[in-house]
């Protein structure tokens, strides 16, 4: 269901017609090509995406900081009958050991505990944990880039 809500709002736009909302079923898919975004609501929640400008506006919590000189490529925020939470997904050109160690480092500053962490030259897995919440990073290398994907509660 979550993978034909994330199409159905990539192609609403990547849609150059001027409709820019849409009810289907109690279900509104809206967006704004010019500012990058869509959102897909109904009853029980929302997911909202962003690319470009809109994306590279995101506000990070201190314990989860954007990574110095990374590139945002896209954020999704989710709302599910109350549980809110944020998922971006950045680009940098450094390696994953010297990324994973930048939000481990952020996350023991704050007072995150982390219980899992995987390292290895082409990847790596952390999670974090605090206060009942929790944050993951997926770190991978892909040629001469390294994408993260990080998310965390939305408070």
């Amino acid at each position: 269901m979550r993978c034909a809500v994330l199409v159905a709002a990539a192609l609403l736009t990547a849609c150059g017609s001027n409709e820019k909302s849409a009810t289907v079923g109690g279900t509104t898919y809206t967006s704004d090509e010019s500012a990058g975004t869509a959102t897909i609501s109904n009853a029980k929640g929302s997911i909202k995406t962003a690319t470009g400008k809109a994306a590279a506006a995101v506000v990070l919590p201190a314990y989860a900081p954007l990574y110095p000189g990374a590139a945002v490529d896209g954020v999704m925020e989710t709302d599910s009958e109350g549980r809110k939470s944020k998922m971006v997904t950045l680009a940098t050109a450094d390696p994953v050991a010297k990324v994973a160690d930048f939000y481990k480092a952020a996350l023991a500053k704050e007072g995150w505990k982390v219980p899992q962490s995987f390292l290895m030259a082409e990847g790596a897995l952390i999670s974090g944990e605090k206060d009942g919440k929790q944050v993951s990073l997926a770190i991978s290398r892909q040629e001469d880039k390294t994408g993260v994907v990080l998310t965390v509660p939305n408070d």
